[in-house]
């Protein structure tokens, strides 16, 4: 317990400015404690929605917006609806769910009942919060409520998650010239592209992203953007090559040791970059679901050669606030560390290593 506690203090005497000992520092509270409003205080001001209580950021200002005595449906059964009734489990007025899951709506989700859409419009009496932030689901939730007209007094919504126009680039910190740059866990390929804006020489860009169906949608951008330099891998990043296995509960997933029908094929940066007609590779950014440590393992080599940029996401497991800071220190110690916030939500928190 003490050697943990002096390794919480290690990083954070490592930090560079006031601003990443702050985040920090209500980073590690929201972890002990649990309560938002920890993450409240990190959120970008610019990134605040509105104040009516329709659409926010916070469910409190929600509920506060509907009537004592109102029956309350969660819509949506993914990671962030669990996120907010576990905030706000012991409101009364909270009685249940709302999914197209068939086997929720057999077995019920968190202990509580899960009614169908259609379950929901007949009754046409509950208050509803829509949980899923992404745009998408968000977006087809609140469409087909307007087409069977529900009361839209009744309808509230968890404002979509958004990235501040900084992320991976805050310009106190990132200074970009002629890149040479690896995107691990590059989604949709919308980091690379705002790198192609604001960067006059991208030299090369390596992107990993093992889903098929946002590879598919990479290569279509890649397309259509003409991101000549950009070589994308169908793969994810680890500290070698391997095949992982899930086992997925409800919306979110573990890595396990036996074979599942859920499985990505991953490789180490360092296999595929680290040779001497590479590049120097200049720029490194991680968002690849908790498995950054490991990919960072993997991309050792090159990052002890070239010293590159560092972008890597810390908010995806605890023990990442503390590991993956001392392990890249132990890589290279001249590196000065920095941490940002881009989100509106507990997502997107950045440590930044700078050689």
């Amino acid at each position: 317990m003490q050697s943990t506690l002096e390794n919480y203090q290690k990083v954070y005497e490592m930090l560079e400015d006031d601003q990443s000992k702050f985040i920090y520092l209500n980073r590690l509270s929201y972890l002990i404690s649990d309560n938002y409003n920890y993450i409240k205080e990190i959120i970008p001001e610019q990134m605040y929605s509105s104040k009516t209580g329709r659409s926010s950021i916070f469910i409190a200002e929600i509920l506060r917006h509907i009537p004592s005595d109102a029956e309350i449906i969660l819509y949506g059964t993914g990671q962030h609806s669990k996120q907010v009734f576990s905030q706000w489990d012991k409101d009364k007025r909270i009685i249940g769910f709302c999914s197209n899951n068939k086997e929720k709506q057999e077995t019920g989700y968190l202990g509580y009942s899960v009614m169908s859409p259609e379950e929901l419009i007949a009754q046409n009496k509950f208050f509803v919060i829509v949980t899923p932030i992404k745009a998408e689901p968000q977006t087809e939730i609140l469409d087909f409520l307007e087409r069977a007209q529900y009361p839209k007094e009744k309808i509230f919504c968890v404002a979509k998650e958004a990235e501040s126009e900084d992320a991976y680039f805050p310009q106190d910190i990132v200074q970009l010239q002629d890149e040479v740059f690896i995107d691990a866990g590059c989604y949709r390929l919308e980091t690379s592209l705002e790198l192609k804006k604001r960067c006059l020489n991208v030299e090369k860009i390596y992107a990993f992203e093992p889903d098929p169906e946002n590879y598919k949608c990479c290569l279509e951008r890649k397309e259509q953007a003409c991101l000549r330099e950009a070589e994308i891998f169908p793969f994810g990043t680890w500290s070698f090559r391997d095949t992982l296995y899930f086992d997925a509960k409800g919306s979110s997933s573990c890595i396990v040791d036996s074979e599942t029908s859920l499985s990505v094929n991953v490789v180490s940066i360092d296999e595929i970059v680290y040779s001497e007609e590479s590049p120097k590779v200049t720029f490194i950014k991680m968002d690849i679901e908790g498995a950054e440590l490991e990919s960072l393992k993997g991309a050792q080599k090159v990052i002890q050669r070239d010293k590159p940029k560092l972008a890597i996401c810390i908010y995806h497991k605890p023990e990442d606030m503390v590991e993956i800071p001392l392990y890249i220190k132990e890589l290279v110690p001249e590196y000065k560390l920095y941490i940002r916030h881009h989100s509106n939500f507990i997502f997107g928190t950045v440590l930044y290593a700078i050689p």
